[in-house]
């Protein structure tokens, strides 16, 4: 199953909104919620599996930290600025693609080597994560929540780190995990606890594959 907003055609799933740069050339989908995740279920078929793949592409506009603190402890909370991929209720962690601030901001992004560095993971995250940054400046003007949809510097692609502290880049791109035997759908949200004027990530493609 996927999304590739590059399709002639496609269009965004139910419960999610469209959104464009402003060329109309790159369409992207987001939350349709304030302070929660918007969710989708991607069905599997009625075979079981026992490994799953996927990447995720996307891109942000102003943000804080990628994992929120309140909501570190709970997998069904917006715990991640970002996408949360997860199977079956109780939900089970398959991978988290975090986004954050800035690559100055060395907050909440354990791939980043800073001296204000925070590893506020959640346990049931573990290393099962990508984080990455689609701005390269600093926040120091108190006016990172302005700042536009980065369209020209996509997350999780593993390009656009130019800091030589930022070892982002490194972890990117297509995931795997294997799961005990199941025929669940895989459920992807997209997640923020903030207004979507404030923080939000918009994707233009979306692959899971079961096996």
């Amino acid at each position: 199953a996927h999304i590739n907003m590059s399709e002639e055609g496609v269009q965004c799933p139910p419960g999610l909104q469209e959104s464009s740069d402003p060329s109309g050339n790159i369409r992207a989908c987001g939350r349709t919620v304030d302070n929660n995740c918007s969710s989708v279920h991607f069905p599997t078929g009625s075979s079981s599996y026992t490994q799953i793949c996927g990447i995720v592409r996307g891109a942000p506009n102003a943000f804080g930290p990628s994992y929120n603190v309140p909501d570190l402890a709970n997998i069904d909370s917006p715990y991640v600025d970002g996408i949360s991929i997860t199977l079956g209720s109780p939900r089970h962690h398959i991978w988290t693609y975090a986004a954050r601030r800035d690559e100055r901001a060395g907050e909440f992004c354990p791939c980043a080597n800073f001296s204000n560095l925070r590893t506020d993971v959640p346990s049931f995250v573990g290393n099962d994560y990508y984080c990455e940054s689609g701005h390269t400046g600093t926040h120091s003007d108190g006016h990172y929540h302005t700042r536009p949809t980065s369209w020209t510097d996509p997350l999780w692609d593993g390009e656009g780190c130019t800091i030589p502290e930022n070892r982002c880049c490194d972890r990117h791109g297509w995931f795997h995990k294997n799961v005990s035997s199941t025929t669940d759908d895989v459920e992807v949200k997209w997640c923020s606890n903030n207004l979507r004027t404030d923080k939000d990530v918009l994707t233009d493609l979306v692959y899971i594959w079961v096996l």
